[in-house]
Order: C-alpha cells, then sequence, then structure tokens
C-alpha cells in the first residue's frame, strides 16, 4: 500500500512537472513578469521553481520599495539586504531599470544607488523619497551623474545638489528627465565667478524637462539649452531668478509659481501650449511691476495657440485696465484661452471683462473656456 501510494506520488510530479509551462517559459517572459513585482518578491520567487534558482541574478529591472507594511524590507535592514542582493547579483547583466522608493532615505545609501546605475547601462532610474516629513542631510556631488546609457531619469529627493557655473551634466541619451523637491546649490569658486548655471545643454536628445518644487539658491540665471526639448514644466518655483530659455522645437511650457518670475526665451518657434498659473501676496506698491514681468513673460511665449492661466493672473491684469486697454496682447496666433481656479474664487467675472478684450483685440477667433473646478489641477509630466 505504501509502495502503491509512492509510486502514484511520483507520477503525479512527474506530470505536474511536464503540465508546468510556466517554469518552461523563456527568460525574456520571465523577467517581464518579474518586472511587475519588486526585488524581495523576486528573490523569494526563485524558491518556487529549481528553474528560476538563478533568475533574479540577471534580472535587469530593479524595484526596492521601503515602507512601514510588515511585507516590505524595513529601512533600517534595507541596506545589508541592497548590499547583499547587488553583491550577488551578475554583475555583468545590464539592467534596464532601477526604482527606488523610500519613507528613509540616507545620502550613503542614496550614493551607492546612483553609483550603481551609472556603472551598469542603467536606461531608466528612479529615486522617491515618499516621506511628508523633510530629512534634508547635506548633499551629493552632481558628478556622479554621468552616463552614456541613462534614457530616463526621475529624482523625488529632499538632498541638496552642490553645483558650480561650470559644471555641465553629460547625458548623450537623455529623454526624460524629472528633478523634484531637490535644492540646487550653487558654489562660487571665487566672487568674480557668475551665478548662472547651464546644466542641461549636452544633453542632445531631452524631449521632456520637468523642475517641479526645487529650491535654487544663490542661482541668478537658470540656463535651459536643449535642441530637441518639446516639454518645459517649472512647478512649485518660488526662489526669484531669471529663466533663460532656448528650445526650438518646445511645443508645451507650463509655469505655477511665484508672479516674480522673469523669463528670457529665444528661438521657440514651434510653441503650441502655455500653461501660466502664478502666485503672489506681494504690497500693492508691487503690484504694477510684477504685471511687468507677466507681460514681458507673455511676449516671450508669443507663438502660443493655446493658453491656460489662473484666476490670480487674471486678477493680477484686471487691476491696471488701463494699462490692458493701451498695449496689445502679444499672443497673435491664440486659438483658445482656457481661465482655471486658483486658491480664491470671485463672486463674479463681470470684473474681468476688460482682460477678456485685451486677449479678444489680437485674436478676435479665439474660444474661450471658464473652468472653476477647486479641485487642485494637477501637473503631468
Amino acid at each position: 500500500m505504501v509502495r502503491r501510494n509512492s509510486s502514484k506520488a511520483r507520477r503525479m510530479a512527474r506530470e505536474l512537472s511536464e503540465d508546468d509551462r510556466i517554469t518552461r517559459l523563456p527568460d525574456a517572459v520571465i523577467h517581464h513578469i518579474f518586472s511587475f513585482i519588486d526585488t524581495r518578491s523576486v528573490v523569494q520567487s526563485s524558491l518556487l521553481s529549481q528553474s528560476w534558482k538563478n533568475t533574479w541574478k540577471s534580472h535587469p529591472h530593479l524595484n526596492f520599495e521601503i515602507g512601514p507594511s510588515p511585507d516590505q524590507v524595513s529601512g533600517s535592514k534595507f541596506p545589508n539586504f541592497m548590499q547583499r542582493f547587488l553583491s550577488k547579483r551578475d554583475d555583468v547583466t545590464e539592467l534596464s531599470t532601477i526604482a527606488f522608493r523610500s519613507n528613509s532615505i540616507t545620502l550613503r545609501l542614496l550614493k551607492k544607488i546612483i553609483l550603481y546605475a551609472m556603472s551598469h547601462k542603467t536606461r531608466k532610474l528612479k529615486i522617491e523619497f515618499s516621506g511628508d516629513k523633510l530629512t534634508r542631510r547635506g548633499g551629493f556631488d552632481s558628478s556622479l551623474l554621468r552616463s552614456r546609457y541613462l534614457q530616463h531619469l526621475s529624482l523625488n529627493i529632499d538632498f541638496g545638489l552642490k553645483i558650480s557655473p561650470s559644471l555641465t551634466w553629460d547625458f548623450p541619451a537623455l529623454t526624460t528627465l524629472t528633478i523634484k523637491r531637490v535644492t540646487f546649490t550653487l558654489q562660487l569658486v571665487n566672487d568674480d565667478a557668475s551665478n548662472s548655471v547651464d546644466l542641461f545643454s549636452r544633453f542632445p536628445n531631452l524631449k521632456t524637462l520637468a523642475l517641479d518644487d526645487c529650491t535654487l539658491s544663490d542661482i541668478d540665471t537658470f540656463i535651459i539649452k536643449s535642441s530637441e526639448l518639446e516639454s518645459l514644466y517649472l512647478i512649485g518655483i518660488y526662489h526669484s531668478c531669471e529663466f533663460v530659455v532656448s528650445a526650438p522645437k518646445l511645443s508645451l511650457f507650463t509655469y505655477n509659481g511665484i508672479a516674480r518670475f522673469s523669463l528670457s526665451a529665444k528661438d521657440l518657434n514651434s510653441l503650441n501650449t502655455v500653461n501660466f498659473q502664478t502666485i503672489y501676496n506681494r504690497s500693492i506698491e508691487e503690484h504694477s511691476m510684477l504685471l511687468e514681468l507677466m507681460m514681458k513673460t507673455f511676449q516671450q511665449l508669443y507663438k502660443a495657440k493655446s493658453l491656460t492661466i489662473n484666476l490670480e493672473a487674471l486678477k493680477l491684469l484686471s487691476m491696471f485696465p488701463e494699462l490692458c486697454e493701451r498695449r496689445n496682447c502679444p499672443f497673435t496666433s491664440l486659438q483658445s484661452l482656457t481661465v482655471v481656479s486658483g486658491h480664491w474664487l470671485p463672486h463674479s467675472l463681470t470684473g474681468f471683462s476688460g482682460v477678456f478684450d485685451y486677449f479678444s483685440r489680437s485674436s478676435p477667433a479665439i474660444k474661450i473656456h471658464i473652468d472653476l473646478n477647486p479641485t487642485i489641477l494637477r501637473f503631468r509630466y
């Protein structure tokens, strides 16, 4: 009876093995399946099949996530786990993606991730600090960011980047760059050095650039020069400096920040869509100066066919009706004007009729849309 049961069990195991189509899938398919789970789970999955025993060592997608949940690697244990993982991984295999998300990250660990990505031909690197509490501790040398293979880079961290006027990042293959909550700190070699930075001129393939809630410390001029740039997002800009933009293929420009915004642009021959949202709480004496800055910005963006502005920008224009009557609107090709709500809602829009006339005089066929939905507008880039 025991032999019969043993023989039956062996036969069933053999049949299951023959029908196990998942373990016989090609490595490329297995890696694609593993790309949807975190790295710890990938390592654990190696126990499910003998043929998967070493698959994790050559897996090209690394997805690390640290959080308070019991099924995630704790922040205190993660450096050791990562050290063991990287030391046992097939060092010859190139990396497609490194995604790291944590509610706590040390500068040392951040450097390790970046250095490993830069030295293994990683094509996509995403680092996100998900905590609400700021834990900024110093900064790291931005010269670490250098790769001939990286195509997509996203940094959402609250660390500082130490830069100098002569520093230019070198990412010849990069197409998408998102930098969020990073402090750019300019370090001058001497007092005579220029307070301007030009970080992106050696990005010949850059198509999308987003600076979101970044701090620009001791920077007077921030240069963005790119021959292939198509979409530019300047979000949460609360520090006054001049942005110099040269991008002949730029079709989308988005700005959200303080009214004291200075833009000097050229070669914006392909500009189609502008989203301009401003915030101001200055004294009444400064309103005329802020309006002059905004009108100067509009003059730089005059080729836009679609313009979205918030109520704060509309209110600033309405405070000087004589100026709107005396000057021509620079948007001579404007086809659509959309007004969205900001931090306040007016009782009526009748006070803005002069502003609407200001835009309509240069573009008689313009279509005006009013969207006063109080929900916060989120920018997708």
